[in-house]
């Protein structure tokens, strides 16, 4: 950026209030109107699925990066952004690498410079009616900044332990000060003292065996205290073959918590599955063994940084232990770690200290009681540590052990932002957190004298969450006895680890902990962020945290968000970010449904798999497989901001960070995007019209548990929704027996797979939704999930549990009032006997089901790399038609209504879809309808083709070919044959006669792009397959012209700029292929026909 854009900036500065005035219309809202989604289905639905208003297109991320900014650059990438399709952006400023060429001067964040520049932003979306939303805080993660201070940021308990011999006699002893507290920004401050029994068998120290022996060399000594360097390499195996590893103390020893790294730190790619069983067994002096643990790991996540401690059941008179690991996955092993201690079995996640599901094996395990802690035992010796952390205390007779508690700033920071614009992150828990953030970053842009002042700014974004957990915040001690009713004090040795009382005493204080910490996560982080935004006229989305990365309610934070917010990554895998488990899809859209949120938006295509050869098929593929999860909408990752203007193409994307699909408008096939978008507007059109339909609602429980496994189990030809507590006690009524939010959505039953403790309100709400009418199928809860209440909950407990499933030997279908509960069988057998009948009958699809007054439809796709061919038998009558996205056509489909049901015959190729739908206002065919075109005959187009190449290439201007072929393999230069880019194909064909046939052009294999164009005149843009074309109304007797315009991606050419030097590349980008990647081929490779039906 040189001097002139500075004076444009000054321009920009003076017209700003103009363009204000001007374009005050022009952008779209956040969400539809309540008309355009909710009005009786009629025929102008099909003009709007054709050219879908505007409200409906896809928006895309929006990224700075560093100081390589220019007013020029902003001005041409927004408007090659509107000219593509997209309705908004959302801004982010974040921070790889340094200066970029040709790229002067660097623009400071957060300077004034900087504010110009996004005024700019702002008023050219104005200008061309984007909506302009912008990232909360510098980076993409998460809510933080240089105006957080430390006292004010996310805080952390902190303890350090100290065993004393107690004998009634005056002692002084200097407690540790917590780790980490070390730096001075981790503003250390002491919480309080408490003392208790040291438990038996506690010393904190693990045992070290004398002696080992296993199936797997390898230095398994290092292990035993947790500080390997190295680890240990296991490769995948099976049950068939485990290994194993047998330990053998100098005396006999009770093995009462085994410890593993987190399987996050074991594989990261796996964490999400980890895949991997352990097994404990005691081998006893006669020869047998006794099984102590055998568990598989639990689900967890990329931010899970905690080791693992696994409840063993305690074990007497056993020397030699067994340790069996069955890893389906490759694992990274540097410690394993054994205890005479008893711990909480999976205390690490149970205390939130990081976000596990819920382990609950160990939850069986009992052990001496004199290994666990009595609350009347434990005594608060706050005031007898000085200010220097020197403790004077007459200790009570015998072994005790003292904490010193405090709690530390956590050190997280906002990422990946640029130096100046670098701080912590801000608290999560509290108000004045949430506050300061706003206030420091959004506020101070939007507000009265701020650069975005005047409501330039329309949407405030809360992204990626990872900035970890939180455990503490001031006043935290108040709150939770405010909420649950008792103080936290005596119980707060269970967060550390210690069974206070019993494993199940333990428990459920955890879940009242983790119930409070969700309280003040929503209410004073999200509740307070969305209060903030309405006060300033900005709509609120956001991306997953709770349930994910933070362990609160997976749902309940949605409920203030105008547009809840997933994201899915491309390609899509088995594993990692490509996988259906890595991040909650499926939950964020259910918080959108019952919680009335009409749009569920997805950052869409991220991706660590960079090529520069993204296809459109394979996005659309992913788009369509999660849109069958209750994707609405998509948000594109991402368009990286390139401030040169005629520098040559295609600019980076994320300064080379190998991060994201690069959306630019130097792509090659840039000028097709409308294609794309118009696609998913298309898509997004009816996938938010009108209200979901799925037939079961899934209750998550009151433990406050991890994300559910999106792969579970579950009757074929069913959708279902997930609940929390929050919307089962507050938002579900009864209506005709179904179970109904305000907003309308109606499910047939509730489902309770997995509940083994509830609180007492929620069985009380279960009575009385059944009584009212509701369908519940599920087990009888066997205990509390709280302590709250005390012995007064357990009664209503007690009393209500019988009354909804009677005595424990009662299986099957109970009446209840007007309702029912049904036990003692499968989710599929309860349907089966409810006599309700799948919604879609038939395998090999995905599909989702949506309607309003008028029809019912149902998106209709296939799984990854698969395609259809047959017929899918829908719960739904009406005069079914075929609305196809890619084209905007509506056409009559084959169908044979089946009662009250009916079987439609569909076609989909890879990457295919469409719409079902069924009119309830047009006139009903009772038998089959419509008629399959029959092909006439196939004419193989075999003449010669003519190709031209574009100027400055290393390309002939024209080649002549009579076979079509890679662009790679045509007898041209070295560099010709690496060309990437536009290609125009012409050739001709003779038709006798056109009329009353149909004329089908078949281009067969493309590679990516083809622009059809017959007789002069345009046809249709394909860019997927099958690549074909109606080119009935411009094909004419006798002899027809057809050219063919081919687009292929930049991978080609860049290979081959990549192996030369610099200053003979034509192409610019900062992360290169390898120089040395074959060439993959592009072109037209047809075989090309017309196929002419009758």
């Amino acid at each position: 950026m040189k001097h002139t854009d500075s004076l444009i900036l000054l321009s920009c500065f003076i017209t700003g209030l103009f363009a204000n005035i001007l374009f005050a219309n022009a952008q779209v809202p956040v969400v539809p109107s309540d008309k355009e989604l909710y009005s009786p289905f009629e025929n102008a639905d099909a003009n709007k699925f054709k050219s879908p208003p505007k409200v409906f297109y896809p928006e895309t991320w929006f990224h700075y990066i560093g100081g390589n900014v220019s007013i020029k650059g902003i001005t041409a990438d927004l408007e090659a952004i509107a000219d593509a399709g997209f309705s908004g952006i959302h801004l982010f400023h974040g921070q790889f690498g340094g200066p970029w060429p040709g790229v002067d001067p660097q623009i400071a964040y957060l300077s004034p410079l900087w504010d110009g520049m996004v005024k700019h932003t702002a008023e050219e979306c104005r200008r061309l009616g984007l909506r302009f939303t912008m990232q909360n805080c510098p980076g993409w993660a998460m809510a933080g900044g240089p105006w957080i201070k430390p006292s004010n940021a996310m805080r952390h308990l902190a303890w350090s332990r100290t065993d004393i011999e107690g004998n009634s006699d005056e002692i002084m002893q200097k407690l540790p000060l917590p780790q980490p507290s070390e730096e001075d920004w981790r503003d250390y401050e002491d919480l309080m003292v408490i003392a208790f029994p040291t438990p038996v068998d506690d010393d904190g120290k693990p045992l070290i065996p004398a002696s080992f022996k296993s199936n797997k060399e390898a230095a398994w000594e290092h292990l035993w205290q947790g500080k390997s360097e190295n680890p240990i390499q296991l490769t995948a195996t099976t049950a068939e073959n485990p290994y194993w590893i047998e330990v053998e103390f100098p005396e006999n020893e009770i093995i009462r918590t085994l410890e593993l790294p987190s399987s996050n730190e074991m594989n990261h790619p796996w964490c999400f599955e980890p895949d991997m069983r352990v097994k404990l067994e005691a081998c006893l002096p006669d020869g047998t063994t006794r099984e102590v643990l055998n568990t598989d790991l639990p689900q967890s996540n990329t931010q899970d940084n905690y080791p693992i401690s696994l409840a063993c059941a305690e074990t007497k008179g056993a020397k030699k232990y067994r340790i069996t690991l069955i890893n389906q996955h490759n694992i990274a092993l540097k410690s394993l770690r054994l205890f005479t201690a008893a711990r909480k079995n999976s205390w690490e996640s149970q205390a939130a200290w990081v976000s596990r599901s819920i382990e609950r094996t160990g939850d069986l395990k009992q052990h001496d009681p004199e290994t666990y802690l009595n609350t009347k035992q434990i005594k608060d010796i706050t005031t007898f540590m000085d200010a220097q952390g020197n403790l004077t205390w007459k200790a009570p007779k015998g072994k005790w052990t003292v904490l010193r508690i405090g709690h530390v700033n956590t050190g997280r920071r906002n990422s990946p932002a640029p130096p100046e614009g670098t701080g912590w992150e801000c608290n999560k828990l509290s108000v004045e957190g949430s506050s300061a953030q706003f206030a420091g970053y959004i506020g101070r842009l939007s507000g009265e004298n701020g650069p975005l002042a005047g409501g330039l700014l329309n949407g405030l974004l809360m992204d990626s969450w990872e900035c970890y957990t939180q455990t503490w915040t001031a006043g935290l001690d108040k709150e939770f006895e405010q909420i649950t009713g008792y103080p936290l004090k005596k119980w707060i040795p269970a967060l550390f680890g210690y069974i206070v009382e019993d494993q199940e005493t333990t428990f459920r204080f955890l879940c009242d902990w983790r119930r409070v910490l969700n309280t003040l996560f929503v209410n004073n982080f999200y509740g307070n962020i969305a209060r903030l935004a309405k006060e300033n006229n900005l709509s609120l989305t956001y991306e997953t945290s709770a349930g994910d990365g933070f362990p609160t309610d997976i749902l309940e934070y949605y409920k203030f968000a105008d547009v809840p917010m997933c994201e899915f990554w491309q390609p899509m895998t088995e594993n990692f970010v490509g996988s259906i488990n890595f991040k909650p899809i499926k939950p964020a859209a259910s918080a959108a449904r019952i919680y009335g949120k009409p749009r569920v938006a997805a950052e869409a295509f991220t991706s660590f798999s960079h090529t520069w050869d993204e296809h459109w098929q394979m996005l659309k593929e992913v788009a369509n497989v999660n849109s069958t999860e209750g994707v609405t909408h998509l948000v594109f990752h991402t368009y990286t901001h390139n401030p040169q203007v005629g520098f040559p193409p295609p600019g980076t994307s994320f300064s080379g960070a190998g991060i994201g699909t690069p959306f630019l408008r130097g792509q090659t096939w840039w000028k097709y995007m409308p294609e794309f978008t118009t696609y998913l507007a298309r898509c997004n059109y009816l996938l938010e019209r009108g209200k979901p339909v799925s037939d079961v609602l899934w209750y998550l429980g009151d433990e406050t548990d991890h994300k559910p496994d999106q792969k579970a189990p579950f009757p074929e030809g069913f959708k279902y929704d997930y609940c929390n507590p929050d919307v089962l006690l507050n938002r579900l009524s009864v209506n005709n027996g179904d179970l109904v939010t305000p907003e309308g959505l109606r499910y047939r039953l509730l489902w309770l797979p997995e509940v083994p403790r509830m609180r007492p309100e929620t069985v009380e709400k279960l009575y009385e939704l059944i009584y009212e009418g509701a369908t519940v199928v599920g087990e009888a809860p066997s205990g509390l999930a709280t302590l709250s209440g005390g012995k007064d909950a357990q009664k209503r407990f007690d009393r209500t549990i019988k009354k909804i499933w009677g005595n424990a030997s009662e299986t099957g279908i109970r009446q209840i009032g007007k309702g029912r509960i049904i036990s003692g069988i499968t989710l599929a057998d309860a349907l089966e006997q409810l006599d309700i009948a799948p919604d879609v009958k038939g395998s090999g699809s995905l599909w989702l089901h949506r309607k309003t007054e008028n029809a019912d439809w149902y998106f209709v796709t296939v799984p990854k790399d698969k395609s259809f061919q047959g017929e899918l038998d829908f719960r739904n009558s009406g005069h079914a038609e075929i609305w196809d996205p890619l084209t905007g056509y509506v056409i009559p489909a084959i169908y044979e209504k089946k009662g009250d049901r009916t079987s439609v015959k569909i076609s989909l190729p890879q990457a295919g879809s469409y719409f079902v739908v069924f009119r309830k206002d047009s006139p009903e065919i009772p038998a089959k309808s419509g008629v399959e075109k029959q092909v006439i005959t196939t004419i193989p187009l075999s003449q010669p083709w003519e190709l031209k190449f574009p100027d400055g290439w290393g390309t002939p201007a024209s080649l002549q070919i009579s076979e079509l072929k890679p662009w790679k393999d045509l007898d041209t230069s070295t560099e010709a044959k690496a060309f990437s880019g536009t290609v125009e194909y012409s050739s001709t064909f003779n038709i006798d006669n056109t009329s009353g046939n149909r004329f089908i052009l078949d281009l067969g294999r493309v590679d990516m792009i083809a622009e059809i164009i017959i007789n002069g005149k345009p046809v249709r843009t394909v860019w997927t397959t099958p690549y074909k074309a109606d080119v009935t109304k411009a094909v004419r007797p006798g002899k027809n012209t057809l050219q063919v315009k081919v687009t292929s991606t930049w991978f080609n050419r860049l290979v081959y700029d990549a192996g030369q030097p610099e200053s003979n590349r034509k192409t610019w980008v900062l992360r290169w292929p390898d120089k040395n990647e074959p060439l993959r081929e592009s072109g037209l490779m047809g075989p090309v026909t017309l196929s002419i039906e009758k």
